[in-house]
């Protein structure tokens, strides 16, 4: 069987998982368990537009989670199948970036690329943060300064409460010359930020605000 489970998709899978536990072991009537069970598959289904019968069978294992054991089990039969974001190199990125003159690449080899849905990383020296994710047209690609918030607040993209900054994009790559400048709160840590990320239709509505006219 192929991967075919996004970063995004497996971690809203853990997120139901961790909520049908919790619900087993507060609830008694079996009744409600089933139905519990039943909503959680449906949530899970709904996340994915095709699946072969091997691949849905595999999902509907969730059926049988009735505490941390049985998800550990199954989210651990499941990560196999979990689709690695497209491995990038350096002279991809800089493609990307072309107005930047002294870019600072990450650590390629450090990045885990099965628990990423975009690439985030930040410049301190510059105060920017950039951020690169695969669509059905090509990569996309931001770049904003980056100013820290003191206190937390609720990532535009992940939807969490982290410790966030207020990131203002610059008019780079598509939408040039029609770009308006927006600012938006988001993880300043994006590993942390791709753990949380449980749906990137989030990230790419980020982006796409970004471009707006």
């Amino acid at each position: 069987m192929q991967a075919f489970i996004r970063n995004d998709q497996y971690n809203n899978i853990k997120e139901q998982v961790q909520q049908l536990v919790n619900s087993s072991a507060a609830v008694k009537d079996i009744d409600i368990i089933f139905g519990l069970r039943s909503l959680a598959e449906e949530k899970i289904m709904n996340r994915f537009e095709k699946l072969s019968e091997e691949e849905a069978e595999m999902l509907k294992r969730i059926q049988g989670v009735q505490d941390e054991i049985d998800a550990e089990l199954f989210l651990a039969q499941l990560r196999p199948s979990i689709k690695p974001f497209p491995a990038l190199t350096e002279q991809q990125l800089r493609k990307l970036f072309p107005k930047v003159k002294q870019l600072h690449v990450p650590k390629l080899d450090e990045v885990d690329w099965e628990k990423t849905s975009y690439l985030g990383w930040n410049d301190s020296g510059q105060q920017a943060k950039y951020m690169v994710a695969p669509h059905e047209d090509g990569m996309l690609a931001a770049r904003g300064t980056m100013t820290p918030s003191s206190q937390p607040g609720i990532c535009t993209i992940c939807n969490k409460l982290e410790s966030v900054g207020l990131f203002m994009a610059d008019p780079i790559g598509r939408g040039q010359g029609t770009y308006v400048k927006r600012g938006n709160y988001v993880c300043r840590d994006s590993a942390k930020c791709n753990r949380n990320l449980t749906d990137i239709n989030r990230f790419y509505s980020f982006i796409s605000n970004l471009h707006a006219s």
